[in-house]
């Protein structure tokens, strides 16, 4: 069997996990495990934007989705 992979896909220019949805349903299907993420601030997220909000917000964005989920090697 082969390996599968895990992708995390982050959506730029206001757009949130959802814009990944065609993607990751595909990647599914074969066997894949995706992450798609609204980056806080953004599309579903932002009602969290402000002034606060910048690319250290984001970076620990992803940083949580790393460390909160189990990566297959």
């Amino acid at each position: 069997m082969a390996t599968m992979s895990t992708y995390v896909l982050i959506a730029g220019a206001w757009l949130g996990g959802w814009a990944w949805r065609r993607v990751a349903t595909s990647l599914r299907e074969h066997g894949h495990t995706v992450y798609p993420l609204s980056l806080t601030g953004l599309a579903e997220r932002s009602h969290l934007a402000g002034p606060q909000v910048d690319l250290e917000t984001h970076i620990a964005d992803v940083s949580t989705c790393s460390n909160t989920r189990t990566f297959r090697r």
